[in-house]
């Protein structure tokens, strides 16, 4: 199992840096993957992972969680 977790810049982004920082305490395994903020094709590129269009998402094979 690979989790990949999918992250605006973490200076700008404090819903992103939650989860980042929760997973990192727990001691989980993931990848992590930042969609720079607020530059051109950022939206497209988050709605890849994100039907939304937010941050942050868990990506977990098929499964994908946002918000």
């Amino acid at each position: 199992m690979s989790l990949t977790l999918i992250i605006g810049n973490k200076n700008y982004s404090s819903w992103s840096f939650r989860p980042w920082i929760a997973m990192k305490v727990a001691g989980i395994a993931f990848e992590e993957k930042v969609v720079p903020l607020y530059e051109p094709g950022s939206r497209e590129q988050i709605l890849q992972y994100s039907p939304a269009g937010k941050v942050p998402v868990l990506v977990d094979g098929d499964q994908r969680i946002w918000e």
